[in-house]
């Protein structure tokens, strides 16, 4: 089925769509000597590498344009009768660039010819657009390309999207962030070979579906003011171009590996350095299709093949508790611990166990009798305990004759290994003069099967609680280019992405059968139950270790315990036209994106065990002070559940639709003038469940749970459902674009442009799903929910539940559990206003500087934060005739119902049933059922960003190539941070008072005014001359070819978020605290954080005195950040040596050795700063571990000592 829809989509897109491209433009004027321009001239460009040739014509003024370029090596010719034939060779097309080459031509016969030999101008005439280019070769040589989780992301693998960590106005965060120009970070788009790869299932975890670093021929980023041809995207586009084959075949073989040996070990350390074991390897191969004797493909077809692995081997080697042998036939004696307490003159033994059976509704009355002995008799052992039981492991390693910590893992599930692989394929058919063919395919998976970041224990399957994690995309492309003309060019691609992950239930070991252990009443969901409280925190008697599959390892909430597949088919057609001075191209896009997820978490069964279960029911209600009485795993023996969970499947699927138009125009007003128009379309549809299974809470919904508004409802047109749409979709996203290039002279360029720019509309990004979950409680304290050998008899069997009163249950006040409010605006696209001006500089014949003023303005963007549906409004509070400035109001609404401190409120319910111990101000909500409802999709964050951008180029001669940047920029924002979920670095949006809109424009989480960064390359060339002699030949050998490599980057910090206020207005206004207020006059550090002239741990450094919580009822008057109130400044400091050895002219091998953070500086962590009120303390050894502006350097260090890694790559 999803084929077909694949085809059909296809077909569609073949027929209307358009796409965006990573192809380049070769342009310019063809004259003769006296400067008179030469209309029809033949213009052709031929690929050095694979001698494919591209045709036009110039027009009536002369002007030519070779278009859809593939990135290359190109030669271009011009033959017309009269003249020399003119040859340009040595011209690097990069991607999505477009280069002036004007061409003069010389009177003579075409016999005769004319050479030069210059590469493309690094000057951008003829376009406004601000972008910047990196080959996957110098990628390659740089030191940014480190393995593991901490340098490369979740998936470990070299990412290629470190090229942002290379450009200016961008921050980069492996799998968390990449900002771009202060938009909210992760809202950038990727296209690979035309068409969007960004992984809207988690738009941070860039690696899940990226391509391999050695596949890459380019990767282009397109920052501001790009042409209308480029759009749905925040934070730049990213356009991947791979590698193609060539005429002769060529390769490389690599092993990046890094060792514990290669690293520096902390100074806090004070052990063995952490072990290290990783590798990343890989080969690539391309060339022509040739099957001697059948087929030669030289200059017609081409291939190019690439495989990439990471291997990390971790183990485990913590021990963990297991049953010892009594235990395990129910004899706890030695559970006893010897502690007692007399409790209404009897007397409790610790780790002594009550018989549940002999308690209320039994024959002892209200209070349980004793197991004999404290063991359980062999006929009351549960058999589905036994049966799990079975599956337990028993004691081994040094600890084994203990109670606790009586386990260590050895074999197969003591590795938490991580591996993950990247294959991938391009073709390359000339079909015709006219028609050109390529394709390409990727799989990119990461196979984890027991994670620690997941939950690895050490168990074995299947209650290990290891949640693991399978992810696997295809990616599949297909581009196709036909000259209909000289002058017109048809482009034709369509793409497919299919996505697997973050998948955590559905599992290739997964294979559990619920009746294995006779457990009834939860479907066969292949995974194996959660099982948790076996033993009793604090006491070391033993017990039993959690099993099951962790719901919440690595990501919050486990957003895929099901398992995401995501299926995205695209498709494009453009048309170009040159005519005259002008170059019109017009186009459209469709994405069609689709989205299943079936959720697992509760549906497998999660199981809650307590020592509560065989303590004595005569305590119900009394304490046991300093002792803990019954027995968890004595509890689970007898199969009594203390409380739990069940859940029926889910099965979710979501889809959008995104569609595009564009059309635009370059016109060369002269030839030094080039002007850029165009106009661009975006139509994109909300996230939305295809049969309306996805739920919102609705404020003018009656819920029958309590008599008044506020409730569940599911959009539609089904029986059950709202008869409605939860939003509507914008339909007016209309981007104009203006460009301007101005060669000022030979050597300096203006450039500047304008534009409206729409980002993507919502993305699935780690979305939650409501179940149908029955909470499976006992009728008391001390009463079991069910046995297990009597399985669960309230197993819910229908999916969704359409009830709009399902929230809260009855009796209870909580928020609704697994959705939202979906905003009624959710449709809207986020809009950005660009624009830059700025001078480009030829300074020598391989260098270039710029300098440009870059700025925007953004709106719309996701704001969850700027919503609080159910917090107590001002014009609420003056309906009660209340005011939060009044101490005696404040006291009212802090105060219970029941309470006669609620004054006039005591004891007025807002409705039949609500729980007289909530207070007043939850009373007092508009929906008091619930406490707060967040917002979905609100489409109502502001973003300024202003910045001076300088860069300067080196392109590669004489061994050596590089490139500097320096930005000067101020970013703020209004309630958007970021799109989709960050892991770590930055902040989340900072909101005030929600209700006063106007005073939460903040200086951004991410903001850093001043960032300078050297990316540099160097190879030792060979010298000596012609000298034949051995002993010069043999210092030549020696010195030559020596690789050097180095990326600097120098950041100011980022801000450091002013303290919280501790005057509890959230707890009686209920939408969020506020922060302390800035004292005038007083400093706000009392060390300089940069300084490196103080002990971190016996020093506070920053000023408590600086603030002072605002009056009560009031929020503060302080910004969320100030610009001179920021953490310490943390470089960057990469650095790779090496040597290539050249065993002939095509076959080299290059080893290196590259270090992160190359000086080992010592970063501390940032300062305790979220409570101003906070007071320091102090340990034996007079460290600060506690208190406002103390750094506790007991807990490690913020940035990893040196690191290093082993790079060999063979290139023929």
């Amino acid at each position: 089925m999803r084929l077909t829809t694949f085809l059909l989509c296809l077909s569609t897109c073949v027929s209307v769509l358009f796409a965006q491209s990573d192809r380049s433009q070769i342009t310019g004027t063809v004259s003769d000597p006296a400067g008179a321009v030469i209309a029809n001239a033949p213009v052709q460009a031929r690929n050095i590498n694979t001698g494919l040739e591209y045709q036009t014509l110039s027009t009536a003024t002369g002007n030519y344009t070779l278009n859809e370029l593939p990135v290359g090596r190109y030669e271009v010719t011009v033959a017309v009768p009269g003249f020399k034939k003119y040859v340009r060779q040595g011209l690097d097309v990069l991607a999505a660039q477009t280069y002036r080459i004007d061409i003069g031509l010389e009177v003579g016969a075409t016999s005769d010819s004319v050479t030069v030999t210059e590469n493309t101008p690094l000057l951008k005439t003829e376009s406004g657009e601000l972008g910047h280019s990196v080959t996957g070769q110098a990628l390659n040589s740089l030191p940014v390309l480190g393995i593991g989780s901490g340098f490369a992301g979740n998936s470990g693998i070299r990412s290629a999207l470190a090229v942002t960590q290379l450009i200016p106005g961008a921050n980069y965060v492996g799998d968390n962030v990449v900002r771009v120009n202060g938009t909210p970070a992760n809202t950038e788009t990727v296209r690979v070979e035309g068409q969007d790869s960004t992984n809207y299932t988690w738009l941070a975890a860039v690696s899940q579906n990226q391509p391999s670093v050695d596949s890459i021929q380019e990767f282009a980023v397109q920052t501001s003011n790009f042409a209308a041809e480029y759009g749905k995207a925040g934070g730049g586009v990213f356009l991947v171009t791979m590698k193609s084959g060539s005429n002769q075949f060529h390769g490389t073989a690599y092993d990046y590996n890094v060792n514990e040996i290669y690293n520096a070990n902390t100074a806090l350390q004070g052990t063995a350095r952490p072990r290290a074991r990783r590798n990343d390897y890989g080969f690539t191969t391309g060339g022509p299709i040739w099957i001697p004797k059948v087929y030669d493909g030289h200059n017609k077809s081409f291939f190019f093949f690439n495989f990439e692995q990471f291997r990390e081997k971790v183990g485990l080697s913590t021990p963990l508790t297991v049953p010892t042998a009594a235990y395990r036939t129910g004899n706890f004696a030695t559970a006893l611990t010897g502690k007692s307490v007399t409790v209404n003159g009897k007397s409790y033994a610790e780790g002594s166990i009550f018989d549940p059976l002999s308690g209320p509704g039994g024959a002892n009355g209200n209070s349980r009798l004793p197991f004999v002995g404290n063991v359980i008799p062999k006929d009351r052992l549960d058999p589905v305990a036994l049966a799990i039981q079975g599956l337990i492991p028993n004691p081994q390693g040094a600890n084994a004759s203990q109670l606790a910590q009586n386990f260590t893992p050895t074999g197969p599930s003591a590795q938490a290994d991580r591996l993950t692989d990247i294959t991938s394929l391009k073709g390359d058919q000339n079909l015709t003069d006219k028609m050109k063919l390529s394709g390409f395919w990727s799989l990119t998976r990461t196979q984890s099967g027991t994670s620690t970041a997941l939950g690895a224990d050490g168990l074995p399957d299947p209650i290990s609680q290891a949640r693991a994690n399978y992810d696997w995309v295809n990616t599949i492309r297909l581009n196709y280019d036909y000259n209909v003309t000289p002058t017109m060019l048809l482009h034709i691609g369509a793409g497919y992405v299919d996505q697997h992950g973050p998948t955590s239930y559905i599992l290739p070991r997964n294979s559990f059968d619920p009746s294995s252990i006779g457990l009834t009443g939860i479907p066969k969901t292949g995974v194996f139950p959660q099982l948790t409280g076996l033993t009793v925190a604090g006491l070391s008697n033993g017990g039993m270790a959690n099993m099951g599959q962790a719901t919440a390892g690595g990501s919050p909430g486990c957003p895929a315990c099901g398992g995401i597949h995501s299926w995205r088919p695209s498709g494009n057609v453009s048309m170009t036209w040159i005519r005259n001075n002008h170059t019109y191209k017009i186009g459209a896009e469709a994405i069609i994106g689709n989205y299943s997820y079936g959720q697992q978490s509760t549906t497998r069964g999660l199981f809650a065990f307590s020592n509560q279960s065989t303590s004595d029911s005569a305590l119900s209600g009394l304490t046991t002070p300093g002792i803990t009485v019954g027995f968890p795993y004595a509890s689970f023996l007898l199969g009594a559940v203390n409380n739990g969970t069940v859940g029926a499947p889910t099965d979710q699927h979501l889809g959008e639709k995104a569609y595009s138009l564009f059309i635009q125009d370059t016109w060369k007003i002269t030839r030094k003038f080039t002007l850029d128009y165009g106009l661009r379309w975006d139509y994109q549809t909300y996230l939305r469940e295809g049969a309306g299974r996805m739920p919102s809470f609705s404020p003018t919904t009656l819920n029958p749970t309590i008599g008044r508004l506020g409730g569940t409802i599911f959009d539609g047109s089904l029986p059950g459902h709202c008869q409605c749409d939860f939003a509507s979709n914008y339909p007016y996203a209309i981007g104009p674009r203006l460009g301007a290039a101005y060669q000022i002279s030979s050597k300096t360029v203006l450039r500047a442009g304008i534009g409206l720019v729409y980002a993507k509309t919502a993305a699935y990004d780690n979305l939650t799903v409501i179940g149908n979950d029955v909470a499976l409680n006992g009728p008391g304290q001390f009463i079991p929910a069910f046995y297990l050998k009597n399985g669960i008899t309230n197993e819910p069997t229908t999916w969704p539940n359409l009830n709009p009163g399902q929230f809260p249950a009855p009796g209870t006040v909580g928020a609704p559990t697994g959705y939202a409010a979906i905003d009624p605006n959710a449709g809207r696209p986020a809009r950005q206003l660009q624009w830059s001006i700025g001078l480009q500089r030829e300074l020598q014949k391989n260098l270039v500087i710029e300098a440009t003023y870059v700025g925007n303005r953004g709106a719309w963007w996701l704001a969850p934060s700027m919503v609080a549906y159910n917090a107590l409004t001002p014009s609420l509070l003056a309906h009660y005739g209340l005011d939060p400035t009044n101490a005696a109001d404040e006291k009212i609404l802090g105060s219970p119902l029941s309470s006669v401190n609620a004054g006039r409120f005591q004891n007025a319910l807002p409705y039949a049933g609500f729980p007289a111990s909530q207070t007043v101000a939850q009373s007092l909500r508009p929906f008091p059922q619930f406490t707060a409802i967040g917002g979905m999709y609100a489409p109502l964050g502001d973003t300024w960003y202003n910045s001076l951008q300088v860069k300067a180029t080196k392109r590669l001669s004489h061994g050596f190539d590089g490139s500097y940047s320096f930005t000067w920029q101020k970013s703020e924002t209004i309630g958007a941070e970021a799109s989709g979920l960050i892991v770590s670095g930055g902040s989340p949006a900072q909101v005030n008072d929600v209700f006063n809109r106007s005073t939460n424009k903040y200086l951004s989480g991410f903001d850093q005014p001043l960032v300078s960064q050297i990316a540099l390359n160097y190879q030792v060339p060979k010298w000596g001359g012609d000298r034949k002699s051995l002993g010069f030949r043999t210092l030549s050998w020696l010195g030559r070819d020596w690789t050097l490599g180095t990326f600097l980057s120098y950041r100011s910090g980022t801000p450091i978020r002013v303290p919280g206020a501790n005057s509890n207005l959230n707890n009686y206004l209920l939408q969020g605290a506020s922060f302390a207020n800035r004292v005038p006059g007083q400093p706000l550090f009392l060390a300089d954080l940069n300084c490196h002239c103080f002990d971190p741990s016996k020093t506070l450094v920053l000023n408590k005195n600086a603030w002072q919580d605002p009056a009560a009822g009031q929020f503060g008057s302080s910004a969320a950040y100030y610009g001179d109130y920021r953490f310490q400044r943390r470089p960057a400091e990469n650095f790779n040596i090496g040597r290539t050895f050249r065993f002939t002219e095509r076959v080299s091998f290059n080893v290196r050795a590259e270090f992160n953070n190359m000086f080992n500086r010592l970063e501390m962590p940032n300062p305790s700063s979220t409570n101003a009120a906070t007071g320091a303390g102090v340990d034996s050894l007079g460290r600060y571990n506690a208190g406002f502006g103390s750094i506790l350097t007991t807990t490690g260090t913020f940035s990893l000592p040196r690191q290093g890694q082993l790079v060999g790559r063979i290139t023929f």
